[in-house]
């Protein structure tokens, strides 16, 4: 049990990559404060997939566990009762990881105003309100691991913006959370703190098959989409869980690349 006696919080965990990184977590031993901006009861007595309530009693079985909180990333009070609420309970952080995020589609000269601040809100406020609430627990520890979730959506393509049609807010606000990563490790370097960011890849989440219904259906039929559960998804980030400043820090990683690119020395 690698992450035995730590504690992880995952923000966004209520359904897709953020459970599988929450039962990832779980399964490594570690004690997971999964949030969502609603629990989800049980509906006629059965626990619903793609609630907070389902994510907590999936843990059944795991060496670690997980505790349900409800928190709004844009609700900068929330993000600091969740920071109080993991430390008077646990007394510890030493994982964060950043996955709440939206995925809005508007035409490039078509996004109304309030939700491109919406996105902006989400994707990047959110990670700094919760960094800010953070990172001075884990410098009380010296050391921790905060993971931001990115996309290659930020970064420049061949293509340019007709790889990611709809997506210019999605893609500004992904580039602003690699920027924010890399300045975070530097800052958060001398107290022992690692700060990475992460890109899931295609994962077939309910979330694209709402959104993008035919690139979905492509992902899937051609194998390049993956399912978001956590032998999948969790590898690639509890190595990066585990890192402190004198590791891996600020970089912007891919998971697919795991085992191939980096760690350095993977084959």
């Amino acid at each position: 049990m690698e992450f035995k006696d730590r504690v992880a919080i995952v923000t966004g965990a209520g359904q897709g990559i953020g459970r599988a990184y929450a039962l990832a977590l779980a399964g490594a031993g570690a004690t997971v404060v999964a949030t969502a901006r609603s629990y989800g009861a049980p509906e006629d007595g059965e626990l619903r997939r793609g609630t907070l309530a389902e994510v907590v009693h999936a843990d059944a079985g795991l060496p670690g566990r997980i505790i349900g909180q409800t928190c709004d990333v844009l609700d900068e009070a929330d993000v600091s009762r969740l920071a109080e609420f993991t430390i008077a309970n646990f007394g510890r952080i030493d994982v964060l990881v950043n996955n709440a995020a939206i995925y809005p589609h508007y035409p490039a000269l078509d996004i109304p105003r309030e939700e491109w601040e919406l996105n902006m809100n989400t994707n990047v406020r959110g990670p700094y309100f919760t960094i800010r609430a953070v990172a001075p627990h884990m410098m009380r520890l010296k050391g921790g691991s905060i993971i931001n979730l990115t996309s290659l959506a930020a970064l420049p393509t061949q293509l340019g913006a007709a790889s990611h049609d709809g997506l210019l807010a999605y893609c500004v606000s992904k580039a602003a959370v690699n920027r924010l990563t890399t300045y975070f490790a530097a800052e958060l370097s001398p107290h022992g703190i690692a700060v990475n960011a992460l890109s899931p890849g295609g994962v077939l989440t309910d979330t694209w098959a709402k959104h993008d219904p035919k690139a979905y259906a492509e992902a899937e039929r051609s194998g390049k989409g993956k399912r978001p559960e956590p032998e999948v998804m969790g590898p690639a980030l509890l190595h990066l869980a585990k890192q402190s400043a004198s590791g891996i820090t600020g970089q912007i990683l891919h998971t697919d690349q795991y085992g191939k690119t980096w760690p350095a020395g993977a084959a």
